[in-house]
């Protein structure tokens, strides 16, 4: 039996994810992507126009699954504040963890492709509202007090980018619990926030 036309269109984005983090955008290419799909170049293009249109696509659906998946952090159960943590510190990357070459690669491209720069200006757009969301939140609930919303969101996601890019891509000799005391501790500065009443938060 073969499988639907929606699961051979998921495999194709897969692949060219796979393709990218491996080999980067200008040497991956439609064959290439092909074989590591199971699937001919003649498939590909017939769901997609260009290589372009199809690298677009896979960012895009990467992007949408980083969304859902932070979207489930922050609205679930616990404290503005714990919500918050969970947000910045589970993206990080684990040891020997690649997703992170995905989103470096492509920041690269994003000065070339203005479908690029549009995925991931929606993408680091979300994390953004997300973060202030949640500071208001706080706020609201008498969790802390924030001068400026805004940018503590801005400084919290630089942080924790910076210490991603670095582990990523050159290694820092931290392992993960100290990238998370780093996070943590950026997060209790910037709202303010003694560790005894971080802890209460966060029940940590």
């Amino acid at each position: 039996m073969s499988r639907p036309a929606t699961d051979r269109r998921s495999e194709i984005l897969d692949a060219v994810v796979d393709a990218i983090i491996e080999v980067g955008f200008t040497d991956m290419t439609v064959a290439d992507v092909a074989s590591r799909a199971g699937v001919s170049t003649a498939l590909v293009h017939y769901h997609f126009s260009s290589k372009d249109a199809l690298i677009a696509a896979a960012l895009r659906a990467a992007s949408d699954e980083d969304k859902t998946f932070r979207n489930e952090l922050a609205d679930g159960e616990g404290t503005a504040t714990e919500r918050l943590v969970l947000v910045l510190t589970r993206s990080l990357p684990e040891p020997d963890d690649a997703s992170w070459i995905l989103w470096i690669e492509t920041w690269g491209e994003t000065r070339r492709s203005a479908d690029i720069r549009e995925v991931m200006a929606d993408l680091n757009g979300h994390e953004h509202a997300t973060i202030v969301a949640l500071v208001e939140e706080g706020m609201r609930a008498g969790e802390f007090v924030v001068a400026d919303p805004d940018g503590a969101a801005t400084r919290l996601t630089a942080l924790r980018d910076g210490l991603a890019i670095e582990r990523t891509l050159f290694g820092t000799g931290q392992g993960t619990d100290e990238l998370l005391e780093q996070v943590r501790a950026a997060i209790r500065y910037n709202l303010d926030l003694t560790p005894a009443r971080f802890a209460e938060l966060t029940q940590s």
